[in-house]
């Protein structure tokens, strides 16, 4: 397979960007709100954004620099001059209202009204939550990071989270449900992933010190049927199982193939003592 190396020296700000959106994704998006001084209200979605702390609760976005010309945006303006913003996340529900709220309105214009979101009061901070979101924070900012200077260049708002707002019904045995928060996340282009559903699954991590995948047998690392990822599950086990105990059950394979594709069908289903018998199967007739 062949693999094409880019250079960021010869590429435009604009193709940087557009490379980076592609390959980091999906990306969260933070419906960031703010206010100016005057008390103009703002709204507008960023994707660079991401939580980086819990003691105490970190977030940061990157309401970067115009690729095109290297200008601020006003998000930016009114948090490094109020210090204050708040961070909504963005559900599917109200996806095509943050698309309105995107655009390039002029200076002066509260994007509230023309995305049809609903302003509510805060808290802790002078910004307004958005009624629709089922996930918002509250932040005071922490730090300014600045990226770079030319055009497209990264302006990071690090913000200390003051107050958390979560929409009751998004908790599922005291945790937040990907379902109940249908939460969409930003690819490249005018591509976006919806983060609930089908698309959502559960995978366990490693109890203590798992096997390892240099710890599996060779005869199981050597296939052409088994996936890397497929491998990667038996090495997520404690520990390898006891092999020489396993029996053949009627309809089992009797090619080493048939069991590695049987094995596959058992990782796919969930079900790793199935796939480790015929895994026991598959080595003792290697």
């Amino acid at each position: 397979m062949s693999v094409r190396t880019i250079l960021p020296e010869r590429l435009s700000p604009a193709e940087t960007n557009a490379l980076l959106c592609g390959g980091v994704a999906p990306r969260p998006i933070a419906l960031a709100s703010t206010i100016s001084k005057d008390g103009i209200r703002n709204l507008s979605p960023f994707s660079f954004f991401n939580a980086f702390g819990s003691n105490p609760p970190m977030v940061a976005f990157a309401p970067n620099r115009r690729a095109r010309d290297g200008s601020v945006k006003h998000t930016y303006l009114n948090a490094v001059a109020t210090g204050e913003f708040v961070i909504a996340a963005v559900s599917h529900a109200m996806l095509h209202q943050m698309n309105v709220a995107s655009a390039e309105w002029p200076d002066g214009v509260d994007e509230f009204p023309k995305c049809g979101l609903t302003p509510l009061p805060a808290t802790h901070v002078k910004p307004a939550l958005v009624a629709e979101s089922p996930f918002q924070m509250e932040c005071r900012l922490h730090q300014v990071v600045e990226l770079g200077t030319g055009p497209g260049s990264g302006l990071m708002l690090i913000g200390e989270v003051l107050a958390f707002h979560a929409r009751e019904d998004a908790f599922v045995d005291g945790l937040l449900h990907p379902d109940r928060l249908d939460l969409v996340g930003r690819n490249g282009g005018a591509f976006y992933t919806r983060a609930s559903g089908a698309a959502v699954f559960e995978v366990p991590k490693p109890a203590g010190r798992p096997l390892g995948y240099d710890a599996l047998p060779e005869a199981l690392k050597a296939s052409r049927i088994l996936t890397g990822n497929d491998l990667g599950q038996l090495a997520n086990s404690p520990a390898l199982p006891d092999l020489a105990a396993a029996e053949r059950r009627p309809g089992d394979p009797a090619d080493p193939e048939g069991l590695e594709r049987a094995l596959q069908a058992a990782l796919a289903a969930e079900d790793l003592a199935e796939a480790w018998r015929l895994a026991a199967l598959r080595l003792r007739g290697a």
